[in-house]
């Protein structure tokens, strides 16, 4: 199977796990709140946003080669990089969803407490989408 199309079904199916998030988290019944734990969402934020800024740097430092075309896909140990390089960007991408998640459910299902996250992993999954042009092998 080509590490392109391994990529996409990878990529596929951790954009369907957050679109789950976002409906597990809009159909669960919550009990109602005796508090706030605002120092705790201000934690998950701040791993969130680091999550997605690390995900372009890392994108840039493991799979950058391969969009300049110094790499190329022919190469078995060259193949393990694409692949592993995009699991480590997607894992970030999706990182911030699980983090939405967790502040939604701590937060008693408040759609403002996990809808920015969900929006921002969906987003951040779209920039990272592995479109083949992105990875035009080399010259």
């Amino acid at each position: 199977m080509k590490p392109q199309l391994i990529v996409f079904i990878l990529w596929g199916a951790l954009c369907s796990s957050i679109c789950l998030y976002a409906v597990m988290l809009s159909s669960m019944t919550f009990a109602p709140s005796k508090g706030e734990a605002k120092s705790f969402g201000q934690v998950i934020a701040l791993a969130a946003c680091s999550a997605a800024v690390l995900s372009f740097f890392l994108r840039q430092l493991l799979l950058g080669g391969f969009a300049s075309g110094s790499l190329n896909l022919d190469d078995p140990a060259q193949r393990g990089r694409f692949v592993a390089g995009n699991v480590v960007v997607f894992a970030l991408s999706e990182g911030v969803g699980v983090l939405g998640f967790v502040n939604g459910t701590l937060s008693n299902g408040r759609g403002d407490s996990w809808l920015p996250y969900i929006g921002l992993s969906f987003l951040l999954m779209l920039a990272h989408i592995p479109l083949p042009s992105r990875f035009k092998p080399a010259a």
